[in-house]
């Protein structure tokens, strides 16, 4: 990481965004401990992320797709949010198609349409129209503001993982955050 690592116990306002994250994470990793030295931030960030894991009207599945197309690139991305495609339901073929930029075979109509804009969205280049004209022929104006706010905040946490050289969690920190989620949405 390029900016030392900032110790929660000198501030009480980080500590107490540390504990935000560990309730709705379990851990708290290396990309939120780069946003330590800005709380206030962190604690905004940590909000948010709680409310596209846990807030949206997408399910679980269609909001891994978001975060995987939005973070393909990114390896810490990929290395985290995998496992959880894993268990959304997604199978090794289709996290390769992901990865490779492809929407993958085997989705349902709406999913491969989340699919194909998100990959727009995350290309910076505009959104097609007959792609959002599909999209919104299958989803609710809400679903959709809810797949902008997720990729919107991938993109920034992806691009701060690049910028600021987040170094990998290790794979305990990994299996930690992919089993409280696991919890979290009732063992399903």
């Amino acid at each position: 990481m390029r900016l030392p690592e900032a110790d929660p116990d000198t501030s009480p306002e980080l500590a107490a965004a540390f504990a935000a994250f560990r309730r709705t994470r379990g851990v708290v990793s290396n990309v939120m401990k780069s946003f330590a030295h800005a709380p206030a931030g962190l604690a905004a960030i940590v909000e948010l992320g709680s409310y596209c894991r846990y807030g949206t009207e997408l399910t679980e599945l269609q909001r891994e797709l978001v975060i995987l197309i939005t973070g393909r690139g990114v390896a810490y991305a990929w290395h985290h949010h995998a496992p959880l495609g894993q268990q959304a339901g997604l199978s090794e073929p289709q996290l390769q198609a992901l990865r490779e930029g492809r929407t993958p075979e085997g989705l349902s109509a709406t999913d491969a349409a989340i699919c194909d804009y998100a990959f727009a969205y995350a290309a910076l280049k505009g959104v097609p129209e007959p792609v959002f004209a599909r999209l919104a022929a299958l989803l609710t104006p809400r679903q959709i503001t809810d797949i902008n706010i997720i990729a919107g905040y991938y993109l920034c946490i992806a691009s701060s993982i690049i910028a600021m050289e987040v170094q990998p969690d290790s794979p305990g920190v990994v299996e930690a955050g992919t089993s409280f989620h696991r919890g979290a949405r009732g063992g399903a």
